[in-house]
């Protein structure tokens, strides 16, 4: 928006300047009068004088007039400056604005809490599920560790209380690593929430520690539910030890019957003395006629059937509940050949059933409650035999995602985490009762967008031998959680002018790069650019043209380097690049060469000089820079070591080569002397 108003000392300027032309026109008019009326009154010689004199203050008069239309063109072009400013200061003002509401509503809206801190401990940042998860109403900015013991309950998952100085959050900002601690956390008092934090440390580009953040989810619901299904586990295992398993076979055409001597004690009968006829005796008599019924129909339709009947048990006349599985086979003819079966008894599994019952209807609730997916996968098809109902996973309900094929789901994962994926699965088959294996990947929801998924496995049903043979999963989706670390984490590596990787990052990238060249026994460039002519860019635009050069410079630097070169900006209008030749698809053999890739280097400064030819227009003004470029190579020689030739001796010799291009006009490049040429 443009800048209307005016300083007091602006407005009396202007209005003082048509004031000072008022006078100069009134000592004019007074001459021009005394130039017609004196003459003709005056002798000849005295004439002459006079004319002289009339002239010098015509002159003078002149440089008065010259003088003031000067001062007045200054003046108006300070305030014209000075509107600029003032707008730019507006625009800077509403960007920041928008990006800090940005960031409020992102911290508002997630799930997870999020908590950071300054480098001297003071809580700056908390979030709605931060104080959700604490019981609080109004958040902890501002506070010092020492004034949460009195808000706030934090315990570890052994019981103990933790001191402030114990938080997780603390202890991430003294360098501790903190990933996936398990925490209880609540009001003073009770309730309390299980809670995982997950930690990192904020550091800035020349290494100084600016604070820590850390990331709390809430794992009460889900771990609720693993403790549901895991009572409701025991419980079915002792409801089958109560239970009395018996097997049966029946020839039909012979009516030859075999009993097991498991059946026969579940009869009461002694083993070998069991036959057709005293089963149908011992029948209650309010259920025999029934029975017989159901012998029919078990002889007359194929397949299994089921009935459940009451016996009085011969050996102490106590009422039991029979549970009867049959399976009948017939001939080509559909006459019954055969007859398999097994009897239970199922008087004391009925207590355990509805047990059972309850325990499954609690598990639901938990399960319906949380907002984490639940999945049971069968290790040896890897198929879901289990999903909690009524909840969706990757934009579909997960009834449907578990009716999937195999091969389907698989394709949902991102190709570069399916291995990882089912490397988990496969380690919790080696797991024991309560440990679980944590994971967090990619998967491709209905939009085609990939979200990312929180998932922790664990061991959940085992066969006679102890094998596992059923896997249960928790998901639940954390994208919002990952792009907040990532901007984080991106943040903390980029420049937030240009966003080229900043210092701290280009540290790393030639450290890294310096560790390759080593081994591979190839030459690194390092290229130290500074932009000649920018102070005047500042001083005549202002700040705000001045960040607009340096965005538009990075942008041309881009795009005449290959993929693959490094180009950061290492503060002020200085820029670094390294290449590393023979790591590029397009490099031919011969770049392999020493000389070859020394000659590359050049052809990189050249490019980025010449990417500065065509002047930078800033709200209609041109800006001419141009770039000074110090070039050092890092080669090792034979009887060189990785820690002989160090990150800050190459960025030194680079920075004086830099220097030297400076020194000899600027505009140019300039070879290390130092440098192994």
């Amino acid at each position: 928006m443009q800048q209307t108003d005016e300083s007091p000392a602006g407005r009396g300027a202007r209005r003082r300047a048509p004031g000072r032309w008022v006078a100069v026109a009134v000592l004019a008019v007074v001459l021009g009068l005394g130039a017609v009326v004196v003459p003709p009154l005056l002798p000849r010689g005295d004439l002459v004088a006079l004319l002289r004199a009339v002239i010098l203050v015509a002159i003078g008069v002149a440089v008065l007039a010259a003088l003031g239309w000067l001062h007045l063109s200054r003046r108006h072009r300070t305030a014209d400056a000075l509107d600029r400013a003032l707008t730019e200061l507006a625009e800077v003002h509403a960007e920041l604005g928008r990006r800090q509401s940005f960031t409020d509503a992102l911290l508002e809206t997630i799930e997870v809490g999020i908590v950071s801190c300054d480098a001297d401990g003071v809580f700056v940042v908390s979030n709605r599920a931060e104080r959700a998860m604490f019981g609080l109403t109004t958040g902890l900015e501002g506070l010092a560790p020492e004034d949460l013991p009195p808000l706030i309950d934090v315990f570890d998952v052994a019981g103990r209380r933790l001191s402030a100085p114990e938080y997780p959050l603390m202890r991430t900002l003294r360098g501790e690593t903190v990933a996936h601690e398990d925490v209880l956390v609540g009001p003073p008092g009770g309730p309390w929430r299980e809670v995982v934090v997950h930690g990192s440390r904020i550091v800035g580009s020349d290494g100084e520690v600016l604070g820590a953040v850390a990331a709390l989810t809430d794992v009460s619901a889900e771990r609720a539910a693993r403790r549901a299904l895991a009572e409701e586990r025991r419980k079915l295992a002792e409801a089958q030890e109560l239970g009395q398993l018996g097997g049966f076979e029946c020839d039909v055409p012979t009516d030859t019957w075999s009993f097991s001597d498991e059946l026969c004690a579940l009869w009461g009968v002694r083993p070998g003395r069991l036959s057709a006829a005293r089963c149908l005796a011992l029948v209650v008599d309010d259920d025999r006629d029934r029975v017989r019924q159901g012998w029919a129909i078990v002889t007359a339709i194929p397949g299994r059937h089921t009935d459940e009947f009451r016996i009085r048990r011969a050996s102490d006349r106590a009422e039991r509940v029979i549970r009867a599985r049959t399976e009948v086979v017939f001939d080509g003819d559909g006459a019954p050949t055969r007859v398999r079966g097994s009897h239970i008894d199922i008087t004391d599994v009925a207590v355990a059933e509805r047990a059972a019952r309850r325990a499954n209807a609690f598990s639901d609730a938990v399960l319906a409650a949380s907002p984490d997916n639940t999945l049971v996968t069968d290790v040896a098809t890897g198929a879901i035999v289990f999903s909690s109902p009524g909840k969706r996973l990757l934009g579909v309900r997960t009834e449907t995602l578990a009716e999937l094929p195999v091969d389907a789901i698989s394709t949902l994962v991102h190709p570069d985490d399916r291995e990882r994926l089912a490397a988990v699965h496969s380690s919790a088959c080696e797991l024991a009762d309560g440990e679980s294996r944590h994971l967090r990947y990619r998967a491709r929801d209905t939009d085609g967008r990939w979200r990312w998924l929180d998932h922790t496995a664990t061991p959940f049903r085992r066969d006679a031998t102890g094998a596992v043979v059923e896997v249960l999963a928790v998901l639940r989706d954390v994208t919002d959680v990952v792009e907040a670390e990532e901007q984080l984490t991106h943040a903390a590596h980029h420049d937030n002018l240009t966003g080229l990787p900043n210092r701290a990052a280009l540290l790393e990238s030639l450290d890294g790069a310096l560790s390759r060249s080593r081994v591979d026994g190839r030459d690194v460039a390092v290229l130290f650019c500074d932009l000649d002519g920018f102070k005047e860019v500042n001083d005549t635009g202002g700040h705000s043209a001045g960040d607009a050069v340096l965005r538009e410079a990075a942008r041309r630097f881009r795009a005449v380097l290959r993929e693959g070169d490094t180009v950061a900006r290492v503060g002020g209008d200085e820029f670094v690049i390294v290449v590393e030749p023979w790591r590029h698809a397009d490099a031919g053999p011969q770049q392999h060469a020493g000389d070859s890739a020394r000659a590359l280097a050049i052809d990189v400064a050249e490019r980025l000089t010449q990417a500065l030819e065509e002047p930078i227009t800033v709200r209609g003004l041109d800006h001419v820079v141009h770039a000074s470029i110090g070039i050092t190579y890092a080669a090792f020689g034979a009887t060189e070591t990785l820690d002989s030739v160090t990150v800050d001796e190459v960025l030194h010799r680079a920075d004086g080569a830099m220097y030297r291009a400076k020194d000899r006009g600027g505009d140019r490049y300039e070879l290390d002397d130092a440098a192994p040429w």
